[in-house]
């Protein structure tokens, strides 16, 4: 059984990333985790024993309104749901996202996050979308970025950006060996170069163990030049309507200017594509 963390701030986007979530894994046997995280209250150093008993009934009063909040997603995510096989449990957290979110991946062995990119606005002062960022590169397992107003109607084309840098993968894509089996999809990846126009002979091998590794998917390749990595995936993404795009994220690697340098910006020009975001670390 698949274990998927859904977490949500109860913006109308994070609900969409739950109903995606949920339409994703429609056919397989999965225990969707419904999480809330609220940030732990820090009085200031002057606080007196009112002070303190202010706190404590604030953080009571939010964490009630977490239960409820709770409560009600879960509520429609049963009337949704048609799956037997499908789970749903709630957790709640009082610590900042980043961690909640890591302790929740550890805990619950957590095969994908699935968060949505734009967040709770107003009184919440919560956004998904910079803690969607925040997440890069610190899971194992994949991140799916959902953006707003996306349904899954289907799953016919997925992109995937690759630099053939990569040699091994140690089944770090079998989450997208999966969706792409279970949709009959197939598989277009894409590299961009902005320099040079030839593969180098260590780029064609890694090309190869790519093709092998995505195996028995129908893959095409794609070579965008004289263009910038962020724009050409952009590109690429828009001119072919695709799906879904992939990327791996990796320290100091080809895709920083496309997911490190400025992450929530760079989530945003994909607005019409859910990611899913692999960790070059889980690789190894």
């Amino acid at each position: 059984m698949k274990h998927i963390l859904l977490p949500t701030d109860f913006s109308e986007n994070s609900w969409e990333a739950i109903q995606y979530a949920m339409n994703l894994f429609k056919k397989q046997r999965v225990t969707f985790f419904l999480m809330h995280s609220y940030e732990p209250h820090v009085s200031a150093p002057s606080t007196a024993v009112t002070s303190k008993r202010a706190n404590t009934i604030i953080m009571d009063s939010i964490k009630e309104e977490a239960k409820n909040g709770l409560q009600e997603t879960l509520k429609k995510a049963l009337e949704l749901n048609t799956n037997k096989e499908h789970q749903f449990k709630t957790i709640i957290i009082n610590d900042y996202f980043l961690g909640a979110v890591q302790s929740t991946v550890s805990n619950m062995k957590i095969d994908a996050v699935v968060v949505g990119t734009k967040g709770a606005s107003g009184l919440k002062e919560v956004t998904i979308g910079s803690n969607t960022a925040n997440l890069i590169g610190k899971l194992k397992c994949p991140i799916i970025a959902v953006p707003k107003n996306v349904v899954l109607k289907s799953l016919s084309d997925i992109g995937f950006a690759s630099d053939y840098s990569i040699s091994e993968y140690r089944h770090g894509l079998d989450l997208l060996i999966e969706l792409a089996s279970n949709f009959k999809s197939k598989i277009s990846v894409v590299h961009v170069m902005n320099h040079s126009k030839e593969l180098s002979s260590e780029m064609r091998a890694n090309k190869m163990i790519l093709e092998a590794e995505l195996k028995p998917i129908p893959i095409d390749f794609y070579c965008i030049t004289d263009v910038s990595v962020e724009v050409g995936t952009r590109i690429f993404s828009e001119s072919r309507q695709l799906d879904m795009m992939c990327v791996i994220a990796k320290q100091h690697g080809f895709f920083d200017k496309l997911l490190h340098k400025s992450q929530s910006k760079s989530i945003s020009h994909h607005a019409k594509v859910p990611l899913i975001i692999f960790n070059h670390a889980a690789f190894a």
